[in-house]
């Protein structure tokens, strides 16, 4: 990849629309992410702190990883004692309770029909501070919430005719990780977001599947129409862009998804995004996010929000669509404190079940 792409992405966004701009949330959240990037490079950057906090979600408790030496010591005291009590400890301080109860609900509720994920892995690109095994696998947070999600799906829809995904805010680019492991067909994956994770997700695509297989920002920038179909003929599998190109995307995606990044977006940003979208996909929405949206920043330096988007907004904007399953408790996310990470499955109104 381009190493100035970042710096032209950057560049370039200051001259955007505000519609596809960051918005307060982002604005702050991508300073330190920007000084860790200058700071250390990309090749690690699933181990950065400001990654940790934004957008590389993890099982272990930070406690733990910020002091593993001594906390590993501890326990292997209290091994000797009480080995069971032990086990425990350690278990849900790295997060591997967790990951083996998202692991399990997976394989339970996945089924038969495409996208088969049974040659599904992810990879130790970036140096992840933890990764889970499972079958003899290795599997990260993003990774196993997404695949509970898409068996989810999977359950309440016909994902036979899915062929063409498109995310936006697509992280590090585990969504597009899974549908490009997925032996059920040549699945294309897009990836609209911001830089600085638009540059890692190419970074991270690329060295996962080649520079021929990834379309990047400096190679779409100066086209006119960026065309799904002329992307596929040129044997490209996935393209990440930036937000302010939506306008020029031409094709047909059957599925869009977004997890956790329209909490992260004031209502009008959504609502210009879901306007674009209308015209692009033909079959589903799968949508994870914050039931009653992010929290509300309480000054102009604080990753926030200034209003939130809601359930509520999302089955406004997207009124083409029909709601056909809902859940938090199981493949969402609920807290005793009230939070809500909730999947929704959307369907095109008009399209037979």
């Amino acid at each position: 990849m381009n190493p100035n792409t970042l710096d032209l992405m950057l560049a370039d966004m200051a001259k955007a629309p505000e519609l596809f701009r960051p918005t307060l949330f982002w604005s702050n959240a991508m300073k330190p992410i920007l000084a860790d990037l200058k700071r250390h490079g990309v090749t690690q950057f699933r181990s950065h702190m400001s990654a940790l906090d934004m957008y590389v979600p993890t099982y272990i408790k930070r406690e733990y990883l910020l002091n593993r030496e001594a906390t590993d010591q501890a326990i292997q005291q209290l091994a000797a004692s009480n080995p069971d009590l032990a086990r425990l400890f350690l278990g849900h301080l790295n997060g591997s309770v967790e990951a083996k109860r998202d692991w399990e609900i997976f394989c339970a509720a996945d089924s038969h029909q495409p996208p088969a994920f049974d040659q599904v892995f992810e990879s130790a690109a970036g140096c992840p501070v933890e990764q889970h095994h499972f079958s003899g696998k290795s599997f990260g947070f993003a990774m196993l919430r997404y695949l509970k999600c898409l068996a989810f799906l999977k359950k309440h829809v016909d994902t036979k005719p899915i062929t063409n995904v498109l995310e936006i805010g697509g992280g590090f680019g585990s969504l597009g990780e899974i549908f490009l492991r997925s032996h059920s067909k040549k699945y294309f994956y897009l990836n609209i977001d911001i830089p600085p994770t638009a540059y890692i997700s190419s970074w991270y695509l690329e060295t996962l599947f080649g520079p021929n297989a990834v379309a990047t920002y400096d190679q779409t920038r100066d086209q006119g129409t960026i065309d799904i179909e002329w992307l596929r003929a040129n044997e490209f599998r996935a393209a990440v862009i930036c937000p302010w190109q939506l306008p020029k995307v031409k094709g047909n995606f059957q599925l869009f998804a977004n997890s956790s990044s329209f909490q992260e977006m004031e209502p009008e940003v959504v609502a210009n995004y879901a306007k674009h979208l209308d015209g692009l996909v033909s079959h589903y929405l799968l949508l994870k996010n914050s039931r009653h949206g992010k929290p509300s920043a309480q000054s102009e330096t604080d990753v926030g929000v200034k209003q939130q988007t809601t359930r509520d907004h999302y089955i406004q904007y997207f009124s083409g669509f029909d709601v056909v399953a809902l859940n938090a408790d199981i493949f969402g996310e609920t807290t005793e404190q009230g939070f809500e990470s909730e999947v929704m499955v959307f369907r095109r109104k008009g399209l037979a079940p």
